[in-house]
């Protein structure tokens, strides 16, 4: 059987503190419901300034003393040699006797280039790969920098890229270069979506994704569904359950970044250009890739229930929490602290911006000249900021509330210390990853074993495979598909009692046949009634007759069909006498 990945987290614990966080009352409560979600404010999961937080101020002087005159001359150097590349690619591209050099730009890219940049790559779990020889896969993954679809050329060259159609820009300069793929007869580079999409592009958004899953040859996908970047320290951002619904495996990848230097290698208040600078500017960086086990939806599992057991998955490999917050509190952050435009489409009614500043303030956040700051306001418990020297004026009354224990306990931990809200969302995530992954099912366990004999005939074939999905590779293979497909089928015969159904399977089978049978019937009758109201219409016994109007009408209407009919007719006629000359002329 294939080995699966240990979870590993960046904060040790010892014996007795976790058993002391799991006594703690709230969390034994949210132990006890399955529910990991820690409370932890959105401003946690952003670094706001480029510093880290607490400021070292002797390793930043020491730092920026003893290496800025090299990092200077060093980010030229880099920057040189990563506009030559781009620029040869890009060019190459768009000349037709040479454009097939793009397929060597991801390797050049990911061994020559990043490591002259100082972008390092590690890849752990790599036997997971091969599960797109298996079958139909989708990779994903948490998003901690604008550039993650560009690195995961260091795991797997030939993909198709679900990506924000904001950027499309961006993405399509990328594929003229190479480094992403291109629309061709092995389906599509790029996927865009809307975030603010109606629902007929949604729709249109997972045919396309269906379309191209469908293909026997389909490249794997590349997802990422928290929907935005994040700096990755604190906690996972819900992942979106659409691509969780698709029912077709999914490979969690966990991405982390390893970043000595006194400053972030992302922040809220910069985009891409700056971040992109201050890695030339490093000495080095490390982003470590990490494959999990692949998973699948499991029988009468929700959507959503899939997507937060991937998720608690990716948390506790990493050591982070999970928060239930989605990309859209990221942006209204955004706004709401000044760093991008305002824009009505991410704000209602119910909630406006000045609100979501004031809740901003009331937990402690606040900015001065751009740069974000802790405050040290107490607050009442009715919620109502205090005045000076933390004193309630006279003749102010605050309202008392009614204890509710649940409430109480909440406050209680969002008081708490940054890094202690950090340890309570690891224990969570792994104790609902630990429940949720406790055993294999069945049906993935002949995944694996699927999965271990193709790697081992690839790598009697091929010597190695430590760099899959080469341009022109092929994916699936047909042969492993067909035999996991029966065993899966055997497995779920004998599971079954007289070869029924499992009942949420058949109860959904039966609904979808009472709507079929709905539709069709509705579809005969209106054909019927149509039928006969033309009859009735044409012979004048409709009540009144037909008026001259409409005998014009319909006179027209013949008189404009027959001219369409004698038109087919008379370019078929050419058609066939064009062939004929055609023939004659060859004999000739």
């Amino acid at each position: 059987m294939v080995r699966r990945a240990k979870f590993q987290t960046k904060i040790d614990f010892k014996s007795d503190d976790l058993e002391e966080i799991k006594q703690n009352e709230f969390i034994a409560q949210r132990i006890a419901n399955d529910n990991p979600v820690v409370d932890l404010p959105i401003e946690k999961v952003f670094a706001f300034n480029r510093f880290k937080r607490p400021l070292n101020i002797l390793w930043i002087i020491t730092f920026f003393t003893l290496w800025t005159p090299f990092g200077i001359v060093l980010f030229f150097i880099r920057l040189s040699i990563l506009i030559t590349f781009l620029l040869f690619f890009y060019i190459a591209g768009g000349i037709p006797k040479v454009k097939n050099v793009r397929k060597y730009a991801p390797p050049v890219f990911i061994n020559v280039i990043c490591p002259l940049m100082g972008v390092f790559h590690s890849v752990r779990g790599g036997e997971f790969r091969n599960a797109v020889f298996v079958d139909k896969t989708i990779f994903v993954c948490n998003h901690i920098s604008n550039f993650d679809p560009i690195w995961f050329n260091s795991i797997f060259y030939d993909f198709t890229l679900l990506c924000a159609g904001d950027y499309d820009w961006f993405w399509e300069a990328m594929k003229r270069i190479g480094l992403l793929n291109v629309d061709d007869q092995n389906g599509k580079g790029c996927i865009y979506t809307n975030y603010f999409g109606s629902k007929e592009e949604r729709e249109e958004v997972r045919t396309s994704i269906e379309e191209d899953m469908a293909r026997s040859d389909a490249r794997p996908f590349l997802i990422y569904p928290e929907g935005c970047v994040t700096s990755g320290h604190s906690s996972v951002m819900q992942y979106q359950q659409f691509v969780f619904s698709l029912d077709k495996v999914i490979v969690p990848m966990c991405l982390s970044v390893y970043n000595p230097w006194p400053y972030e290698h992302y922040t809220l208040s910069a985009g891409a250009k700056h971040h992109l600078m201050w890695y030339l500017f490093s000495p080095f960086i490390i982003f470590k890739h990490a494959l999990l086990a692949p998973q699948k939806i499991r029988v009468g599992e929700k959507p959503r229930d899939f997507a937060l057991r991937v998720q608690c998955m990716t948390a506790a490999h990493l050591g982070l929490g999970v928060i239930k917050m989605n990309w859209k509190q990221k942006d209204r952050l955004a706004q709401a602290l000044g760093f991008v435009p305002y824009d009505a489409n991410y704000w209602s009614r119910r909630e406006s911006m000045d609100n979501f500043k004031e809740a901003l303030f009331n937990r402690q956040v606040v900015l001065k000249d751009g740069i974000a700051y802790s405050t040290k306001t107490e607050r009442t418990f009715a919620g109502e900021d205090k005045e000076e020297e933390g004193k309630i004026p006279k003749n102010k009354v605050v309202p008392a509330k009614p204890e509710n224990p649940s409430m109480k306990s909440l406050q209680t931990m969002r008081e708490l210390p940054l890094e202690e809200q950090e340890k309570h969302g690891v224990v969570l995530a792994r104790e609902y990853a630990a429940r949720a992954h406790a055993e294999r099912e069945e049906e993935m366990k002949i995944f694996d074993e699927t999965m271990k004999k193709v790697a081992e005939e690839r790598k009697k074939k091929r010597g190695s495979i430590r760099r899959v999905g080469a341009k022109g590779a092929g994916f699936v293979d047909q042969n492993a598909n067909a035999e996991m497909v029966n065993k899966v089928n055997n497995l779920r015969r004998r599971s079954s009692v007289g070869g029924v159904q499992v009942p949420e399977l058949k109860v959904f089978a039966k609904e979808v046949q009472e709507k079929g049978e709905f539709v069709q019937e509705k579809r005969r009758k209106s054909s019927i009634a149509m039928s006969q109201q033309q009859v009735e219409v044409l012979s004048g016994k409709s009540p009144g007759g037909i008026s001259e109007e409409g005998m014009k009408a319909l006179q027209e209407a013949a008189a404009v069909a027959q001219a369409e009919q004698d038109y087919q007719e008379e370019q078929k006629r050419l058609r066939e006498e064009r062939k004929q000359a055609e023939k004659v002329e060859e004999n000739v």
